[in-house]
């Protein structure tokens, strides 16, 4: 064999271990996905609250009209997913136009909920405010606000746009992601099949720590 061949075989070698090692890269973002799971969650448990608006286990503190607003005062919500797992939601005030309750957005501020991820793992959201359209049914979050999970998990994001009857979620402000075993930094996020799918784009940055290297393609 040549030098030019030889030279020109360990740059097809060099390739495949470079793809190889990319490959196993992105299989082990799956543990990025209960994250997904925790957005549509919360989605679908907005929804329900802001098209139920005073079901039985609602609590309210006073509903007011402020300047043409219905202004509902720390409305929460409880109940519990087909698991029987507990969840909440809870904020400090909700809004809707006066004029047309029953077809409009619902605006709610100082949101904290409480979402059943997968086992024994939950998730606590916190956002500053959320808009959820019932017409369309999209879930839209306009300000940053943060994801904690349980098992170590942690995400900041800058905004949000959640389909909640297509399942789908997308962001195009950075989002970062970190866990026990690793971490992303992204300019934007997709997520796709009511969260089985999950796309970081432009500029990605993923951090893998040795533990999560060494165990192989789980």
């Amino acid at each position: 064999m040549s030098i030019t061949q030889a030279a020109h075989r360990s740059a097809i070698d060099e390739g495949f271990l470079r793809a190889a090692k990319h490959s196993r890269s992105v299989r082990r973002l799956k543990i990025f996905l209960p994250l997904a799971a925790v957005i549509i969650s919360l989605a679908l448990i907005a929804a329900a609250f802001v098209q139920s608006l005073m079901p039985a286990n609602v609590s309210l503190s006073a509903a007011t009209i402020e300047d043409g607003m219905i202004v509902m005062t720390n409305p929460g919500m409880t109940g519990r997913n087909r698991d029987g797992v507990p969840y909440s939601l809870k904020a400090s005030r909700a809004l809707l136009p006066a004029a047309n309750p029953d077809d409009s957005s619902v605006l709610m501020e100082d949101v904290v909920a409480k979402v059943p991820v997968e086992d024994s793992v939950t998730a606590v959201i916190n956002a500053a405010s959320t808009l959820y359209d019932r017409a369309t049914e999209q879930l839209n979050i306009n300000e940053p606000f943060t994801i904690k999970l349980s098992n170590g998990m942690h995400a900041e994001f800058n905004s949000a746009a959640i389909d909640i009857q297509g399942g789908t979620l997308k962001s195009d402000d950075p989002v970062t992601v970190t866990a026990p075993q690793a971490s992303v930094v992204a300019r934007n996020v997709n997520i796709t099949d009511n969260g089985q799918k999950i796309r970081f784009g432009g500029g990605v940055h993923v951090t893998l720590s040795p533990t999560a290297l060494g165990k192989g393609d789980q």
